[in-house]
């Protein structure tokens, strides 16, 4: 029995026979391959966590969260028809009440809704909402959305989603004359003014993004503004877009094929403008 004790401490040369440092090395190993596998376990249950938060957060997984229905977005060119759903997407959309349209300016034969502007340069995007299916169902601009057909028994209507408004303009980037509308328009009729749209132009001077606050990071933005960009490279109607933005937002356009000039001289809105071009060639 003696013997048996002290075999496990004989084969460690140098060692004490009452020191089982051979168990407590065992021991000590086992320990840290155990730490070691929690490391492991950790880092991939954040992996997991990461790529399911990802998932959650993706454009198509806040589509199917924004819309009770199915969302079948149609893009055309905006309308008379649209002013309303135009105004009230502008004030949906921008908090600062300097970066919006003016009623009084939109609804000018010289609108940056371009609904007079050769080639329909003005996008929106709309989606068809059937009230019995979109119960409690709401965004901004539904008060103001028109009936899809006056006839239609489902009463559906088309909601605006987002809009690109623009006019054309004489230079290369955007100026405050080009941001301006000509305040005599209702006695001018069609005279040619040294303000907004000027119809000789080769730049298309884009106005406004606005996409509602609702269906924020769904996708809409991209998507109206790819569908833009190849309609006028589509009909040969300018040789480059541009437009202004606000520096939180230049990596944003960079994204979506602008180019970044440097800081615009407009002081629209209160400045603080950088230009960006897109070549449409």
């Amino acid at each position: 029995m003696a013997a048996t004790e002290r075999e496990p401490t004989s084969s460690i040369e140098g060692s004490s026979p009452n020191r089982p440092q051979m168990f407590h090395r065992i021991s000590d190993n086992a320990i840290d391959e155990s730490s070691d596998a929690d490391s492991d376990f950790v880092k991939l249950q954040k992996t997991i966590s990461k790529e399911r938060r990802e998932a959650r957060e993706s454009p198509q997984a806040r589509l199917q969260r924004a819309f009770p229905f199915t969302f079948h977005p149609n893009i055309r060119p905006l309308s008379k028809s649209d002013y309303e759903s135009c105004i009230s997407l502008e004030n949906a959309a921008f908090p600062d009440p300097a970066h919006r349209a003016t009623p009084e300016k939109a609804s000018s034969p010289y609108p940056i809704y371009g609904r007079h502007a050769p080639g329909r340069a003005s996008l929106g995007v709309f989606c068809t909402v059937v009230p019995d299916k979109a119960k409690n169902w709401t965004i901004e601009t539904l008060d103001a959305a028109k009936p899809v057909e006056t006839d239609r028994l489902n009463g559906a209507k088309s909601v605006l989603l987002a809009h690109i408004v623009s006019t054309r303009c004489a230079g290369d980037t955007i100026t405050d004359k080009d941001m301006d509308y000509p305040k005599d328009w209702r006695t001018r009729r069609g005279r040619w003014a040294d303000v907004g749209h000027q119809e000789s132009g080769r730049t298309v001077a884009l106005h406004s993004l606005a996409v509602a606050p609702k269906v924020h990071g769904c996708g809409i933005g991209q998507m109206i503004v790819k569908a833009y960009l190849q309609q006028m490279k589509n009909a040969g109607l300018a040789d480059r877009v541009a437009l202004i933005c606000q520096d939180y937002l230049v990596s944003y356009y960079e994204r979506l094929g602008f180019k970044c000039i440097g800081k615009s001289h407009a002081e629209f809105g209160g400045g603080g403008w950088h230009d960006m071009v897109s070549h449409a060639s």
